[in-house]
């Protein structure tokens, strides 16, 4: 209990000490009538407020509903209205963007997070003039420290362990359209971190990990703060992650283990700090949240063996649908290409998507996962929950990913990419952009790509594959575009080349660092490749 639990700038927090606070909030929590099963909105990055009221709330058998601050106000006032909630907290930098709407939130109170209580003394001092924050607090609107004054002299009592009560509740990317609530419990996070624990990982306690992951999503909740407090590690909370000061995060703190999407990796490997600089005290450099390609994958296995990294790239693979994590490599145990073999409580199956037949070795279906990582459904949506979550002739209830991919006879798990981003051909070919990706990406001239499908000029039906490359500065655009086509045409499979290359200064991403492929898509919906 006496090892560091926290790293918040600096500013260290015991095992100890985040026990006790995350007590007082539920004391706190618990003196303002909150009870088993009820909901509290948080609009909040990972400050160790946040994390101290998850776990306080957890105590007393209730539910986290996390919101990403970053999201439209409007979106904002439909999870907060949506979930049922009476209390709210809002990170103090975020108050401004959420006072108009307040009223309309409908909630009886508002408990302010604050940005800078557990920073060192010094760097508290600093920030709390430059943030000039003033919000006037009533009788609604609580400071923290009102909030937890409030507890002092109550004893709250732990509620009862219910594996299927819900412990938070994040949300999806919305790619069709809201975001969706999933439901995570105390089973499914618990059993991610029990994955980890018996997996073998090269770890004691104590070690030092990067959090960079946001805690309002499922991957940065689970696999980025609750497993690593439960495997005893020191966790760096950085709240607002900005991804060109990666190599700068990592030449600070020297974590033993991080967690990172593709996109970032290629950020860290591109940062000035990271030149001829010995990262033999990494042990863990685990991928998810993304496919990486396989051209990425080799500039990144070059760039760790050049820099000292004992262990290959540890690539894994889930959905926030099974509370993030079903399969990873770890140590020695990885294949290029691969995301990994199941993890200990998790069965991972390939199915024929029409016909839910299993498939053997080798055969390209939709990935489906079952075990008790899976969440409990999606939160007041029963009829996209029965789209996801579906009882096989077996009678197990698997979970759909909607990813096309194969499992090798030693049980090495292969994304091939999105059946939604499959791309049709007028005759029927099935094009999968993600090879073509891993082949452009392997250039050593280009930071990162994307092929998206684009009409079909010269039938009635059907799209062709568009690469769309983010080329390193001070590259020649023509020739460098010119060379990758030419490549295509010559290695891709005929019907699968794209019909040209386009160079952009900046792919652009989602909020979790991924390619944003809706955002090309609508881009470049009315591409006319014949007039290039």
């Amino acid at each position: 209990v006496d090892g560091v639990a926290l790293n918040y700038f600096g500013k260290k927090v015991t095992f100890c000490d985040l026990f006790k606070n995350s007590v007082s909030c539920s004391d706190s929590f618990h003196s303002i009538g909150v009870k088993q099963d009820d909901m509290v909105s948080c609009i909040s990055v990972g400050v160790p407020e946040c994390i101290y009221s998850l776990y306080g709330l957890n105590r007393l058998g209730a539910t986290i509903n996390t919101i990403d601050p970053r999201m439209d106000v409007d979106s904002i006032k439909r999870m907060v209205k949506g979930s049922d909630s009476r209390i709210t907290l809002i990170l103090d930098v975020m108050f401004s963007k959420v006072e108009p709407i307040l009223d309309e939130l409908e909630q009886d109170m508002f408990v302010i997070l604050p940005t800078t209580n557990s920073l060192p003394l010094l760097k508290k001092t600093i920030l709390n003039r430059r943030l000039g924050l003033n919000i006037s607090y009533d009788d609604r609107i609580i400071s923290w420290d009102a909030f937890i004054s409030m507890g002092k002299g109550v004893i709250s009592s732990p509620a009862p362990y219910v594996g299927d009560r819900v412990v938070a509740i994040t949300y999806t990317g919305g790619t069709t359209g809201f975001p969706k609530g999933v439901m995570i419990t105390n089973d499914s996070m618990n059993a991610v971190a029990e994955n980890f624990r018996n997996w073998g990982l090269k770890c004691d306690v104590g070690d030092r990990f990067l959090g960079i992951i946001p805690i309002f999503s499922s991957y940065g909740l689970v696999c980025g703060m609750h497993m690593p407090l439960c495997m005893g590690f020191e966790l760096v909370t950085v709240p607002k992650f900005d991804p060109l000061e990666f190599g700068s995060l990592v030449k600070k703190y020297r974590p033993n283990h991080m967690i990172s999407t593709p996109a970032f990796y290629e950020m860290l490997m591109d940062s000035k700090e990271m030149e001829n600089m010995d990262l033999s005290f990494l042990i863990t450099l685990g991928s998810g949240g993304d496919t990486m390609n396989e051209g990425l994958e080799e500039k990144l296995s070059r760039f760790m063996e050049e820099h000292n990294i004992r262990y290959p790239l540890a690539q894994g693979y889930g959905m926030s649908e099974l509370s993030a994590a079903a399969t990873f490599c770890a140590n020695d145990i990885n294949k290029p290409g691969s995301v990994g073999i199941p993890s200990p409580s998790t069965v991972v199956g390939i199915f024929d998507p029409d016909t839910q037949e299993e498939l053997g070795y080798g055969e390209i279906g939709e990935v489906c996962i079952t075990g008790p990582s899976m969440m409990k459904g999606y939160w007041n949506n029963p009829e996209e929950t029965a789209n996801v979550m579906r009882k096989h002739s077996d009678g197990k209830v698997w979970v759909h990913s909607g990813d096309l991919g194969c499992m090798d006879e030693d049980g090495f798990l292969f994304i091939k990419g999105r059946i939604k981003r499959m791309i049709t051909r007028f005759d029927g070919h099935k094009v999968f952009p993600v090879n073509l990706e891993g082949m452009i990406s392997a250039f050593e001239d280009v930071r990162n790509c994307a092929v998206i499908g684009v009409r079909d000029r010269g039938h009635g039906q059907g799209h062709y594959p568009l690469a769309v490359v983010e080329l390193f500065d001070d590259v020649d655009e023509v020739s460098a575009c010119e060379k990758i086509l030419q490549y295509c045409n010559l290695h891709a499979e005929e019907r699968g080349r794209p019909v040209g290359v386009i160079p952009v200064k900046e792919i652009p991403l989602t909020p979790m660092g991924k390619n944003d492929f809706r955002a090309l898509e609508e881009q470049y919906r009315d591409f006319d490749y014949t007039k290039q």
